[in-house]
């Protein structure tokens, strides 16, 4: 870690390039180099994978990255960046660290998002995965394995590739597998994004690779090299176009304008529309991996009761959050809570969203301010199942918050 003189082991260690193929997994053929930086051979931090690890252990992996694209501008890696894609992977946490150097050379940067960056910070993950885009950056999640909050992951970053861990290709005929494949096959579709699978050391882990729907492989199969003129000689095919399609940002700031825009809005008391929420929280709850965030404008409209219901159902869902004027700025279990500022045009709304691999819904209602009894007060509201209607409505919450 770095000490009260502010050295950090991964300013001075001995670090080497070298450059692994991306090959298509059906035959093998070149469509990409991946830059990789490893440690001295022989060491324990000899293999990329092992000073990778090591770098995000002590914490220095923004050092470690800084290194990285310092070596991408090398006259030997721009001269493999004139013949072929050549990805260089940094830290999301990077984007705002980063020479706007893009323009000028070869490479495309790739900014890698942790599949536990979500669980931990989603506001902040969303709002730096939003600034690397704009900045014409690559998204990619790295690391993706059999775990619920792999579905989670997709839905809200929206990668343009996704990387598996090698563990997925380890052993794969389980349940947890089979989902990550129903995952991996969902996003491709509404995105095209990406596939590759890290760990592609044998025949066996290529033909697990495909099954899994990965179209491209990194790994000892297709070696990585110092040397890259010796990749010359191979097949070379094209990388897919790069960025994917991803949900376009929405003209409008709240759900209800997003969904009222294609919506016609209907009259509800508050009696009903509340068993409503219910049932879309349960249907957040079986879906597994889910994201359902909900609006509720103040704080004591969050009661005990609804709080117990949200912390139980936050333990099946993939990401839970509540949102008003007055909650803290906590995290209840599985639940992440975070206030509304007073003058925000949002706390005249009440919202659930639900966004999963499979299923996507949004409840939206406007308070009409009508008086009278807690259970009768009146509010304009629409449904939408519009998967991209929802996932702009998810964004709009989530941004407040960066």
């Amino acid at each position: 870690m770095t000490d009260t003189r502010g050295f950090t082991l991964f300013d001075d260690l001995e670090l080497h390039m070298q450059f692994a193929p991306v090959c298509r997994l059906s035959d093998g053929a070149l469509a990409a180099v991946e830059l990789q930086v490893r440690g001295p051979s022989g060491t324990r931090l000899g293999t990329p994978e092992a000073l990778r690890r090591a770098a995000r252990v002590v914490e220095e992996h923004a050092v470690l990255d800084q290194r990285k694209h310092q070596m991408s501008q090398s006259a030997r890696a721009q001269s493999v960046a004139k013949l072929l894609p050549m990805l260089v992977s940094l830290d999301l946490d990077l984007i705002g660290d980063l020479d706007d150097t893009t323009a000028a050379t070869l490479e495309r940067h790739v900014m890698v998002v942790m599949p536990d960056a979500v669980t931990r910070c989603p506001q902040r993950t969303l709002a730096r995965v939003a600034r690397a885009r704009a900045a014409g950056k690559i998204i990619c999640v790295d690391g993706l394995t059999r775990n619920d909050h792999a579905a989670t992951l997709l839905s809200l970053v929206e990668p343009d590739i996704i990387v598996t861990g090698p563990d997925v290709l380890r052993t794969p005929a389980t349940a947890d597998a089979a989902h990550l494949a129903h995952s991996l096959a969902a996003h491709r579709e509404r995105s095209h994004a990406v596939i590759i699978a890290e760990g592609v050391d044998d025949e066996a882990r290529r033909v697990t690779a495909l099954t899994m729907g990965a179209e491209f492989g990194i790994g000892a199969l297709f070696p990585a090299v110092e040397d890259p003129t010796v990749l010359a000689s191979g097949t070379v095919v094209p990388l897919p176009e790069m960025p994917v399609w991803s949900t376009p940002d929405s003209d409008h700031s709240t759900p209800y304008a997003i969904a009222s825009a294609a919506n016609t809005p209907r009259r509800g008391d508050k009696r009903l529309l509340i068993e409503m929420s219910k049932a879309l929280e349960h249907q957040a709850a079986v879906g597994g991996a889910s994201i359902v965030l909900g609006t509720f404008q103040y704080a004591e409209h969050f009661t005990a009761r609804t709080a117990t219901r949200w912390r139980d159902m936050s333990e099946r869902t993939g990401l839970a959050g509540v949102y008003g004027v007055g909650l803290p700025d906590v995290r209840d279990g599985n639940v992440h809570r975070a206030p509304l500022q007073p003058d925000d045009e949002l706390i005249e709304e009440w919202n659930v969203a639900v966004l999963g691999p499979h299923f996507a819904a949004l409840l939206s209602a406007r308070d009409c301010h009508t008086g009278g009894p807690d259970l009768q007060r009146g509010f304009d509201f629409v449904q939408s199942y519009d998967r991209l209607t929802v996932t702009q409505a998810v964004h709009s919450i989530l941004r407040r918050f960066a």
